[in-house]
């Protein structure tokens, strides 16, 4: 299995994942021909997507989902909250329950229920033949069900949106800041390392996620978790940018640090 990141934070968030017998792109939420562009990137041509699934509705995920169905005829996954909040009757739709799996090709997809303020969101274990990947980029608080996921990832994709004291001495109001730092808001960087003291010692790498662009920095989100998993044999920590081409492969364990490159340049296409 490879999982390639599109970008993580408040401007948007994509994930594909992809297997022998699957393409699948976790959340649109940029625009559709940036999606297009780092899916060709990824050897993913129009209408060779298997499979759109849709964590929730908040436009940082979604963005980008009616524009590129014009390019990509598959179903789209959620669940019945997640569709209902985003108001549109698609053809092809397939209902997401957390807690039951569904298989896509050679992938294995156990939604899991999230603490976050929307209408059902849900983060994903996705379990393929030689790995398995947790992916919660929005979640206030974690539960159990997160934490069983953790312990049985290779890959973790795991939310480290904020710094305490930078939010709380940010530039965002009062009510935003509540939000936040609210059960059902985002995790801190001091959450994100409390959880990630639960990992699977089979895992190869953990990605911070959603990261905030104006209440957290990179080597904040990474320090904090580091210093939880001092006794943890040194698994490498990947703060995901807000936006550029990150690739993580199942078995490159003792690869160095992902690299990020940029998206491909736009081109003039025809967009219908």
């Amino acid at each position: 299995m490879e999982v390639h990141c599109f970008g993580s934070g408040s401007g948007g968030n994509a994930f594909l994942l992809r297997s022998d017998r699957a393409a699948i792109l976790v959340d649109a939420g940029f625009t559709p021909s940036m999606l297009r562009r780092a899916l060709r990137a990824c050897g993913v041509r129009d209408h060779e997507l298997s499979a759109i699934v849709i964590t929730h509705e908040h436009r940082d995920h979604v963005r980008g989902l009616t524009g590129l169905l014009r390019w990509h005829s598959c179903p789209v996954l959620a669940t019945d909250g997640t569709f209902r909040a985003l108001r549109v009757d698609w053809m092809r739709r397939t209902r997401l329950v957390a807690g039951q799996s569904l298989e896509v090709g050679d992938l294995v997809i156990l939604p899991i229920a999230t603490a976050h303020d929307a209408n059902e969101p849900i983060g994903l274990r996705v379990t393929a033949p030689r790995a398995s990947l947790a992916l919660f980029t929005d979640l206030g608080s974690v539960t159990p069900e997160v934490i069983d996921a953790l312990q049985t990832a290779t890959l973790v994709v795991l939310e480290a949106n904020h710094d305490p004291m930078l939010l709380a001495t940010g530039p965002y109001p009062a009510w935003l800041k509540r939000r936040i730092a609210s059960p059902v808001g985002h995790l801190s960087n001091d959450q994100a390392a409390h959880a990630a003291a639960h990992l699977s010692p089979a895992v190869q790498m953990l990605w911070l996620a959603h990261l905030s662009e104006e209440n957290n920095r990179p080597e904040l989100a990474v320090g904090t978790v580091r210093e939880r998993l001092r006794d943890a044999g040194g698994v490498p920590v990947f703060p995901l940018p807000p936006r550029g081409l990150v690739t993580w492969k199942a078995g490159a364990s003792s690869c160095p640090l992902p690299l990020v490159y940029p998206m491909p340049s736009p081109r003039k296409e025809v967009t219908g």
